[in-house]
């Protein structure tokens, strides 16, 4: 399997908006960014709608065919409104070098 590059992550002023109206803004490092996945483990978070799966599918095929993935490891949530459990993203994250996490309708 191929090492792949990072990128030295920058510190950037990041905005949040809460249901009150009101802005808050902090100061946070990103996370390292991989320069090339080729050759890398993806995880691919699904957020449990019925129609997402279809979606996932096509971009786990897609990062392996065009960008050189060796694996996708693909988990769904049990449902859209509730967040994923610390335990299936300490699982994924234990073998993925990269994680993807959406909604697709």
């Amino acid at each position: 399997m191929q090492t792949a590059t990072i990128i030295e992550p920058a510190v950037k002023d990041v905005s949040y908006l809460d249901p009150t109206g009101h802005v808050h803004t902090e100061i946070r490092r990103l996370t390292p960014r991989l320069g090339d996945i080729k050759g890398t483990v993806a995880g691919i978070m699904d957020n449990g709608n019925d129609t997402s799966r279809f979606f996932f599918l096509s971009l786990a095929e897609t990062l392996e065919k065009d960008h050189g993935v060796t694996k996708v490891i693909m988990r769904s949530k049990p449902a859209a409104s509730k967040g994923a459990t610390d335990e299936m993203l300490d699982d994924m994250a234990k073998e993925a070098d990269f994680m993807v996490a959406g909604v697709a309708l």
